[in-house]
């Protein structure tokens, strides 16, 4: 059985035929509704497993993620899934991952058939040092103009990052960019709120502020993960650091931006440098307006920076340079199963929930060096207070 990415969830319960199956190796293969061959793993996740495929019809290539079939009785999943299929459904565009087909086969497993995406992720591409500073500008150019149609018809991505943007190179080379992942996107023409409570969608080291405090994600959310991949791409480390979720979160949501002026190559235009400070504002209200505006401003810089500096070499963050892993320590890793390589289409899997109460006030951290020196402190005063009561007693 297949249907149309809109009415996969009827009432009708579905048909199963055979023991479900949650072994990912065993499902490699099996041939979705007479049309969909899996043939290898790409990843695996805890809600859906993504597959290398071919449309056997035309013999193209496709990848299509499936829910686990353990997973096929748990609602909120299913609703998740199901909306998952509805937004990238309503989304035609060329810088979106484009759906093909969803449904469920004649054994319960549930399908969504995407376009495969040759390439490489934008993290890939930063690391090999190859990308002129004009080249990153038009990455970032054209991720504004998806986020621009996605918001709006009423769409929040959520999990901008780099491992969910894929750059092609055309035969032209032209560079074209694709954004994938709307697992944990947001319908704001819903009031509809499928995260369990306690939990926060998306990856620590992005996160809006906002979005920390368990408020309503808005198109400036995005814009702040914008903001986010901007100052790594220009710094070659994450804005900030933490030795766990919770603090890199903190961090986001509490700590000053870092000054970037020192932290990138000399010839950074300024209005860049200030395009990333607004964009990574804590209040959404003091970031631009939308994602076309941002990518207005771009254009200008781009343009100005390919009549001032022509002859410009690929673009190498000053802390590169050093030896520095260009991501730091602190964020965009890749949870397990989601490692993306060359060629290969990263898929749409969920990222890792963190469970995390609201925070109202920042946490007091006191350094070591502090510690110590109360201690002394408080040491010398009670051997003072010894002697003194000694002189008291036999004085």
């Amino acid at each position: 059985m297949s249907t149309r990415p809109g009415g996969m969830y009827s009432n009708t319960p579905p048909i199963h035929t055979t023991k479900p199956i949650d072994a990912p190796g065993a499902l490699v293969g099996r041939v979705l509704d007479g049309r969909y061959q899996l043939n290898s793993i790409m990843s695996t996740g805890g809600m859906g497993i993504i597959f290398e495929a071919t449309q056997l019809s035309v013999s193209r290539r496709i990848a299509v993620k499936i829910l686990r079939p353990t997973l096929a009785n748990d609602v909120d999943l299913l609703q998740r899934f199901s909306q998952e299929v509805e937004v990238v459904a309503s989304i035609s565009h060329p810088n979106i991952v484009a759906l093909i087909d969803a449904g469920q086969d004649a054994t319960g497993l549930m399908f969504l058939v995407m376009e495969f995406i040759k390439g490489e992720t934008f993290r890939d591409a930063l690391k090999s040092s190859r990308l002129k500073l004009v080249d990153i500008i038009e990455v970032f150019m054209q991720i504004c103009e998806a986020l621009g149609e996605a918001h709006a018809i009423g769409i929040i991505h959520r999990d901008l990052k780099f491992d969910n943007i894929m750059l092609q190179e055309r035969h032209d080379q032209r560079l074209h960019i694709k954004i994938l992942d709307f697992g944990v996107a947001k319908l704001l023409t819903r009031n509809v709120n499928l995260t369990r409570g306690g939990q926060i969608p998306g990856t620590p080291g992005i996160i809006a502020p906002e979005l920390v405090a368990m408020k309503d994600p808005s198109p400036q959310s995005d814009l702040y993960s914008l903001g986010v991949l901007l100052f790594t791409a220009l710094t070659g480390q994450a804005p900030f650091q933490g030795k766990n979720d919770l603090e890199l979160m903190h961090a986001h949501q509490f700590e000053p931006v870092p000054d970037i002026t020192p932290l990138v190559q000399s010839y950074t235009p300024e209005p860049l440098v200030e395009l990333v400070k607004e964009l990574m504002s804590k209040e959404p209200s003091n970031r631009p307006h939308d994602a076309m505006a941002v990518r207005r401003r771009l254009e200008t810089i781009q343009r100005t920076l390919q009549s001032e500096h022509r002859d410009l070499p690929a673009y190498v963050p000053p802390l590169f340079e050093k030896d520095h892993d260009i991501f730091g320590s602190g964020a965009f890793r890749l949870q397990p199963g989601q490692a993306a390589q060359l060629d290969d289409f990263e898929g749409i899997e969920l990222p890792r929930e963190v469970k995390l109460k609201p925070s109202k006030q920042p946490l007091l951290v006191v350094p070591a060096s502090v510690v110590t020196m109360l201690a002394l402190v408080l040491l010398v005063l009670c051997v003072i207070l010894l002697y003194m009561l000694r002189g008291l007693l036999f004085g």
